[in-house]
């Protein structure tokens, strides 16, 4: 599904670029085109679209609710929706799509939230986790935390990937829009994953956080409801379980920018190189991305 909405993205974006070139930068283009092709990555997975002409508002109100889920600002939910409604013009379709009020989006404070995790919060809520049995929960967390994966990337997880991946020393992770990245193993992660694994056992086809019959989105659904829960108890801000990937961003980069030799960075002006690295360790394709996630 996903490969045929593609292909017909490529003829609306060649489209839209020649009738906007005038008016839009280059980068901008390439930035509505990076929100569109995880928008129609999200249409194939749930609603199995077959022509990018009859998205209309209910997939628009489900894409909402999804980034929602996922801990996505407000902010950034608005430029993926200004995105789609961007190359929706170029579509020929008659459905008309709904304004960001009429899909409940706040106006954007000035300024950004800190969404990364502190040390003492995270350490609490995995307390918390162990001490209510919750093994999926602190696994999960870890994922997010050491490897950055979103919580969808979490629950694709088979018995044969985290295998491979204690073999390899590397995860294969497939993201948004089919993406695939490798993330080096911690050796932290890689210890918790070999005893995830002792302990849980399964075929390699097998997902590790979703069991044979049980539906993805309802795990999904109690690993971040487990979070907004107990997050009182740990701490006064609503942090969410993307706030992990935040706290990881945030680590490596400090990590590059602190030692830019060690990863074969120039001394001068390391920035931007060890920002793209990071970019792509999130399953991002640009170093602006970054910023998001690290903040100030």
């Amino acid at each position: 599904m996903y490969k045929n909405l593609m292909a017909q993205f490529e003829k609306i974006w060649r489209e839209a670029v020649d009738a906007t070139a005038h008016s839009k930068s280059k980068q901008s283009h390439f930035r509505y085109r990076d929100s569109m092709k995880n928008f129609l990555w999200f249409c194939a997975e749930k609603f199995r679209l077959q022509k990018i002409a009859n998205i209309g508002e209910k997939h628009l109100r489900a894409y909402v609710e999804y980034r929602r889920q996922e801990g996505i600002s407000e902010k950034t939910l608005k430029n993926d929706l200004a995105a789609v409604r961007f190359f929706h013009r170029f579509t020929g379709s008659r459905n008309e799509l709904p304004d960001n009020r009429a899909l409940g989006l706040e106006k954007t404070p000035a300024g950004g939230k800190d969404r990364a995790w502190t040390e003492e919060e995270y350490r609490r809520m995995l307390e918390k986790a162990e001490k209510l049995g919750r093994a999926d929960v602190v696994m999960a967390m870890k994922l997010a935390r050491h490897a950055g994966l979103r919580i969808h990337e979490c629950t694709r997880l088979t018995v044969g990937h985290v295998r491979d991946a204690l073999k390899d020393g590397e995860l294969e992770v497939k993201g948004k829009g089919g993406r695939v990245r490798r993330v080096p193993l911690r050796l932290e992660l890689k210890v918790e994953l070999e005893r995830f694994l002792e302990e849980r056992g399964g075929t390699r086809g097998e997902k590790i956080f979703v069991a044979p019959g049980e539906k993805t989105h309802r795990v999904i659904k109690s690993i971040q409801k487990f979070i907004e829960r107990h997050r009182e108890e740990i701490t006064d801000r609503p942090i969410t379980f993307h706030g992990l990937r935040h706290a990881y961003a945030r680590e490596e980069l400090a990590c590059r920018l602190e030692h830019p030799e060690k990863y074969g960075f120039r001394r001068v002006s390391p920035e931007r190189a060890a920002k793209l690295e990071v970019a792509e360790l999130l399953g991002h394709g640009r170093p602006e991305v970054t910023s998001v996630y690290t903040g100030k």
